[in-house]
């Protein structure tokens, strides 16, 4: 949490000196936002005509720190990124394109003055910023999930803890958990009838001769 605020402080600041630095002394008595900000992608490069507010270098600032805000109210890495790369590529490209008129850049009265540095200062802290933030994490929905159902013992009852269960009631398993479908002990442990005691097979075919005698 500190993180991300200190990197929201620095970024508001940053923003707020790079769009305030136009307004000085760039190069001699010339204020930044006089510089037409076009003039930096043609052929002809710096001229001595001043631009008016947002023809000079007042817009790519306000980019900048436009940039930089959205970033803070969305925690974007990216925006930042790209509100220090406007903010330190717009101050260099000046640089390079006044060299080229001036054949020199000279810190003082007549040359570079205090803003410049201003200008390069918040593009390098809005990047640093953007390394400080921990951005935005987007928490992803997992589905519920489902409880385990319970071990059933044998006959289909709750089985207690330690006590082996059965997948089936109609299929015991053995202490191994081997599942047996028959013969069952139990029907082989089946006592014999008595004599004269029907059994199943008899009572099976008895009923098959009813049905007939009823047909």
């Amino acid at each position: 949490m500190w993180r991300n605020t200190l990197g929201f402080v620095l970024a508001a600041i940053a923003a707020a000196a790079a769009l305030a630095s136009v307004f000085f002394d760039w190069y001699g008595a010339r204020d930044g936002r006089r510089f037409e900000w076009t003039e930096l992608f043609t052929a002809d490069g710096i001229t001595a005509d001043n631009a008016s507010l947002f023809a000079g270098l007042f817009l790519p600032m306000l980019v900048a720190a436009a940039l930089a805000v959205t970033a803070i109210l969305l925690r974007s890495r990216l925006l930042m990124l790209l509100a220090g790369i406007t903010a330190l590529g717009i101050t260099i490209l000046w640089m390079v394109r006044q060299y080229q008129v001036t054949d020199s850049l000279v810190i003082g009265q007549n040359g570079l003055k205090w803003p410049v540095a201003v200008a390069l200062g918040s593009g390098l802290l809005m990047l640093f910023s953007a390394g400080g933030m921990a951005g935005r994490h987007v928490r992803e929905e997992r589905a519920p999930v489902a409880e385990p159902r319970p071990r059933r013992g044998r006959f289909g009852r709750r089985a207690e803890p330690g006590e082996p269960y059965s997948r089936h009631p109609d299929y015991p398993e053995d202490e191994a958990g081997q599942v047996h479908q028959g013969p069952w002990p139990r029907d082989t442990q089946a006592p014999e009838p008595q004599p004269g005691e029907p059994t199943h097979e008899t009572t099976r075919r008895g009923r098959h001769r009813h049905r007939r005698d009823a047909a």
